[in-house]
């Protein structure tokens, strides 16, 4: 129990690092955007970094986890994924 418990830890301390950084590729990306829509995904992100404890207990979390950081990089575009470019925002 002790071990999964840690495997999910350092998991979710991960995933909790990569939205970091897409966070601060949004900064630096701000100028892009329309206050209103930089201060939206802004909030979505902090509310997944606040929440990623939590997440981390659902039973399917580094699925869901691995989606909304999917989802983040169409907006940031941090990673070299390979998300059809018609579904980036810029």
């Amino acid at each position: 129990m002790e071990l999964a418990s840690n495997k999910k830890r350092r998991i979710a301390d991960f995933y909790k690092e990569e939205f970091l950084r897409h966070k601060c590729r949004l900064e630096w990306q701000r100028p892009f955007f329309q206050e209103k829509t930089y201060e939206e995904i802004e909030s979505v992100l902090n509310r997944i970094i606040d929440e990623m404890d939590k997440i981390c207990e659902v039973e399917n979390f580094e699925e869901l986890a691995s989606h909304l950081l999917h989802r983040i990089d169409v907006v940031t575009n941090l990673s070299a994924s390979k998300v059809n470019p018609i579904y980036r925002i810029h």
